[in-house]
């Protein structure tokens, strides 16, 4: 029974994806430009393209050095892999897989920059982007080997963020630079992604247990999360790696006061760690690029999801006083007064960014206001929301069983979402 439930999980999965991929093949190239989504009185500028492209690749490379790219269970690390085997032959096969998994990411990659950018000939393009994703995989594989110096995927992921920005200012000022529709391009990169590839899997005998055993840690976090539908578990194993790069920091005088002691610290996490200001800075630069191609509604829309976005990255430490019961016992105070002076910073920050965000000659006051609280109120509920229970209410359909319990506790933060969309719908 085992065996044919693997089995029509995996096709199911199988029949979803090819699904997928038919109904992003079979999309006219105009799709977007009559959508009531983008402004029709501007002429869509393929430049998009380019940038959706860059931004895509970045979060390839860094996914795949996040998961490793190379892991194994903690059971092989400790059992097998001390033993005198061939390291290399044990785990050239995972090395196919990964690079087969970014080749499969590079190619939704390429079509969907082609989408974006309305070309007829979209094959060359989606070829491109299968030779970067597998490029990408495979210089994360030779870092891990330590052949490459770990600095390699922080200048990969740089460049690409500074073309995928600068392809945005020039689609944004009018310019124009069309997608590639040749294919000697395609046959050049994909010579240096096989050329990659086939040094990754001679190298990857270097592996230490160590590089192993960090991506194994995301690896497994992940797995439970999906399992769990509880993506907090991946991003704070995420955080918590990021934190041991930081490393050690001299120590700080906090104020007296309970209040300001709780605002000063957690802005101090964020001088720490300031990735949480460039990625600020980025979404004030999405929203001024974005707005000039979308209707009013999907911009306030847009401006609806950065904010919230921004909210969520300057309230870690309002996530983590209520993930911790025992901190907030020890701090000896009732919840709302802890939890309060840890909304200042995220609100700040909400603030700021909507007034950055928002077009200087069409400013609506109402549409701010909302969406800022909109924002604010759904990380609010998000971030305060108890540990998930698979207990409780389940409705018994014809269907199969509905969890409403699980239901309503995944929706908490979200239905404030969807109802400030629904009135900033009605509003602009």
């Amino acid at each position: 029974m085992h065996k044919e439930g693997t089995f029509a999980l995996t096709a199911l999965g199988v029949y979803v994806c090819l699904g997928v991929l038919w109904w992003l093949t079979t999309r006219p190239s105009t799709v977007l430009t009559t959508s009531f989504l983008m402004d029709t009185n501007e002429r869509w500028n393929p430049t998009w393209g380019w940038a959706l492209a860059g931004v895509l690749t970045a979060v390839v490379v860094t996914g795949a050095s996040a998961l490793g790219p190379v892991s194994v269970r903690s059971e092989t690390a400790s059992w097998l892999l001390p033993t005198p085997v061939d390291r290399r032959a044990m785990l050239w096969p995972r090395i196919g897989a990964a690079l087969g998994l970014g080749s499969v990411v590079g190619l939704a990659v390429g079509r969907l920059a082609a989408f974006v950018a309305g070309l007829e000939h979209w094959l060359p393009f989606t070829m491109l982007g299968a030779g970067l994703g597998t490029g990408s995989v495979a210089l994360a594989v030779l870092v891990q080997c330590g052949v490459l110096p770990a600095w390699t995927l922080r200048v990969v992921t740089a460049v690409c963020v500074s073309g995928a920005g600068v392809a945005a200012i020039v689609a944004a000022a009018g310019g124009t630079v069309v997608l590639i529709t040749s294919w000697i391009p395609v046959l050049v990169v994909s010579i240096v992604a096989v050329a990659l590839s086939a040094m990754s899997v001679w190298w990857c005998g270097r592996i230490t247990l160590a590089r192993m055993s960090i991506g194994s840690e995301t690896t497994v976090a992940t797995s439970v999360s999906l399992t769990m539908l509880d993506l907090s578990m991946v991003t704070g194993a995420l955080e918590q790696r990021a934190w041991r790069r930081v490393a050690r920091r001299a120590s700080r005088r906090v104020p007296t006061s309970r209040t300001r002691a709780l605002i000063r610290i957690d802005a101090m996490r964020h001088a720490r760690r300031p990735h949480s200001l460039v990625i600020a800075t980025g979404a004030v630069c999405a929203g001024w690029t974005l707005s000039t191609v979308l209707s009013p509604i999907a911009a306030a829309w847009m401006y609806l999801v950065l904010v919230f976005g921004v909210c969520m990255i300057f309230s870690v430490g309002l996530r983590a006083l209520c993930a911790d019961t025992a901190l907030a016992v020890t701090l000896g105070a009732d919840d709302r007064l802890l939890r309060l002076p840890l909304t200042v910073l995220p609100t700040a920050a909400a603030v700021i960014t909507m007034v950055l965000i928002s077009p200087l000659v069409a400013t609506n006051p109402t549409m701010m206001a909302l969406t800022t609280v909109g924002a604010v109120t759904a990380m609010y509920r998000t971030r305060t929301r108890a540990a998930l229970t698979y207990d409780g209410l389940i409705l018994e359909t014809g269907y199969g069983q509905v969890p409403v319990e699980l239901i309503r506790q995944k929706i908490r933060g979200t239905d404030a979402l969807v109802l400030t969309a629904a009135l900033l719908a009605v509003c602009v």
